[in-house]
């Protein structure tokens, strides 16, 4: 059975692109992306999925605030070779319990593609424990 991208004759050159990029860019060799995770962006309340790699160099980690930094990644919908890349204090990050592979999914198809079952699942109980992680540290705020 041919799959939907075999189909359609604009989408199967922008798939084979994209699919070595991201071969390249999420192999199991070199320093690629390691873990999913969610950060607080744009704004309070909104988290965005970003793709954790290696810590900064011992001179750069010198010259950022005191705490643990990883780097991350956060693609841009639907265009992932594009986005922001920002170190970000590992407290400040909800990491996932998703392959990259299936981030990607959901990231490229701006959530219209589950990756699969268990997937959204796993995200609704993220975004829950995003959002008592952000009301303990709302009323810690206010003490």
């Amino acid at each position: 059975m041919a799959t939907p991208n075999n189909r359609m004759p604009i989408v199967r050159p922008v798939y084979k692109t994209m699919k070595q990029i991201f071969e390249t860019l999420f192999s199991k060799s070199g320093s690629s992306f390691r873990q999913v995770a969610l950060v607080e962006f744009p704004a309070p309340g909104m988290w965005s999925l970003v793709f954790l790699s290696q810590p900064p160099s011992g001179d750069l980690s010198a010259m950022l605030p005191k705490g643990e930094h990883v780097s991350a990644f956060m693609p841009c919908t639907p265009n992932p070779t594009t986005g922001f890349f920002f170190y970000v204090l590992r407290k400040d990050l909800i990491v996932l319990d998703i392959s990259v592979e299936s981030a990607m999914t959901l990231l490229i198809s701006a959530g219209m593609v589950q990756p699969d079952n268990e997937a959204p699942k796993q995200l609704a109980a993220l975004a829950a424990a995003a959002k008592a992680a952000q009301a303990v540290r709302d009323t810690a705020a206010v003490k």
